[in-house]
């Protein structure tokens, strides 16, 4: 055994007097590792296989290359074919199988910046044994880089000659936190992939919707902070994962794609961790609620999940979501009991939990707003950029339906113009409001609500139809506008 430990000294000495950037710390834990691997194995021998994976007994040309100090994460590139880097694990995700491969996914950060780590195949089998956590210490060793396509940045994948070592932990290493970005500011900044913490205001339910790869659960969540608010979509396993959210919990994620004001995860967002809500947390998604509401319905919108109601408190137009359908109709008051306030794009929306609304005899009967603009103040000019407006006219001529391929997948889209007097107007229509379009005769009186008037690329004014936009057919020219 005394032969044993000193063999295993001078081994030791000579594994560090090579690798000068590697403690002696770091050296023991891999031999564990090894030693966990096999019992078959002795210390000797887990440090002799780790001596050689390091490349302790390459010639000496490979030798004077292997030698060398980690790499910053800062200064990381696309293209490297060996480089080691040590930080702090901030998000870890869990060990999954992707065309017979094993990958597990990390994200490690250090003084100068932060990077995706992929582990591959037993790489990530070890990295899964080893129990690793937020803010453990970590090293990457003989890790190859590549360009994340999505960014054009650099991420660090660890296949079957490199391997990952769980560091002692070191004073005065950063804060897994500090590496998570404010929602407001990664608003602010706009379009790109970031890391991300805010707060949970609002946590939509859980429903299936058709993709072209079939059935897929989707979840809406709108998140907030001092500085901004957004809504978060999440698709399948991940809205799952999230399905347990309370209102006032802080969320940190990696990787969260802002698009037009929007969130989405990607196929490398983690989930990193959460915070329960704390009572300034909580102090914060309490300003956000609105009580006791007395709206006057306009337009029901039937919905997969429920239903949204186009309603105004007298000055404003309000959407009222709710998840359930309700005995409700055009020209009723309802009662808003409790819902998140949402604004976006100066659109105004009420989130409310089933139960949270009902249908009541007001004290005093809210007059709705006028919304109605002629064609002729498009034409003009006056009226660009107006939301939430009623037009009415002739439908004069319109296009033939046709596919067009978005980022969302293919969508019917159908051009028209709408004719008053010597007035006409184009306008466009997407999805199912194409479909709907498409049935109306050339010719017909129609009015179209709830829709927004604003220049095309051509610098021309233009009526955009949306989802909640309601198509009627007037019964004469002469009908008036209820």
């Amino acid at each position: 055994m005394a032969e044993q430990g000193e063999e295993y000294e001078k081994l030791m000495e000579r594994v560090l007097a090579r690798f000068p950037e590697l403690s002696r710390e770091e050296i023991e834990a891999l031999v564990e590792s090894k030693l966990r691997e096999s019992n078959l194995l002795n210390r000797v021998g887990a440090l002799l296989l780790v001596a050689e994976e390091l490349g302790a007994f390459r010639e000496p040309r490979e030798e004077a290359r292997g030698q060398r100090a980690y790499t910053r994460i800062g200064d990381l590139v696309p293209g490297l074919n060996d480089v080691s880097i040590r930080g702090v694990i901030y998000a870890i995700d869990k060990l999954v199988e992707v065309r017979d491969h094993k990958l597990m996914r990390l994200k490690v950060g250090d003084r100068s910046g932060s990077v995706n780590v992929i582990l591959w195949d037993e790489r990530a089998e070890e990295a899964a044994r080893l129990g690793l956590k937020i803010g453990d210490l970590a090293a990457i060793i003989h890790g190859y880089t590549r360009e994340r396509i999505e960014t054009g940045e650099p991420e660090i994948h660890v296949g079957r000659n490199g391997m990952l070592m769980k560091l002692e932990p070191e004073p005065g290493a950063p804060r897994p936190e500090s590496y998570f970005m404010d929602l407001g500011e990664a608003l602010e900044r706009g379009h790109g992939v970031y890391d991300i913490k805010a707060t949970v205001l609002e946590i939509g339910a859980e429903r299936k919707v058709k993709t072209k790869f079939g059935e897929a659960t989707l979840r809406e969540i709108l998140l907030i902070d001092d500085e901004g608010e957004a809504r978060l979509t999440v698709w399948r396993e991940k809205a799952e994962e999230l399905g347990d959210l309370k209102p006032g919990e802080t969320i940190y994620l990696t990787d969260v794609r802002i698009e037009d004001g929007r969130l989405s995860l990607t196929p490398r967002s983690i989930i990193a961790f959460r915070e329960k809500p704390s009572p300034e947390a909580l102090e914060k998604v309490a300003g956000r609620r609105v009580r006791e509401t007395v709206l006057k319905v306009l337009d029901v919108i039937e919905t997969a999940t429920g239903l949204r109601m186009i309603s105004t408190d007298g000055e404003k137009i309000i959407r009222v979501i709710v998840p359930e359908k309700l005995d409700v109709k055009s020209g009723d008051h309802i009662l808003v009991k409790e819902a998140a306030q949402e604004v976006r794009k100066n659109r105004v929306r009420f989130l409310c939990k089933a139960g949270a609304v009902e249908v009541i005899k007001p004290e005093k009967e809210i007059e709705a707003p006028n919304r109605l603009i002629h064609l002729r103040e498009i034409v003009s000019g006056e009226r660009i950029g107006e939301k939430d407006v009623i037009v009415e006219g002739i439908l004069y001529t319109k296009t033939q339906p046709m596919s067009i391929k978005t980022r969302f997948g293919e969508a019917k889209k159908m051009g028209f113009w709408i004719k008053e007097g010597e007035a006409a107007v184009q306008g466009v229509a997407w999805r199912e409001k194409a479909e709907e379009l498409d049935k109306i005769s050339e010719g017909s009186r129609i009015r179209l609500k709830w829709v927004d008037v604003r220049m095309n690329i051509f610098d021309e004014p233009e009526i955009n139809l949306g989802s909640d936009t309601v198509i009627e057919v007037l019964k004469s020219s002469q009908e008036e506008l209820r």
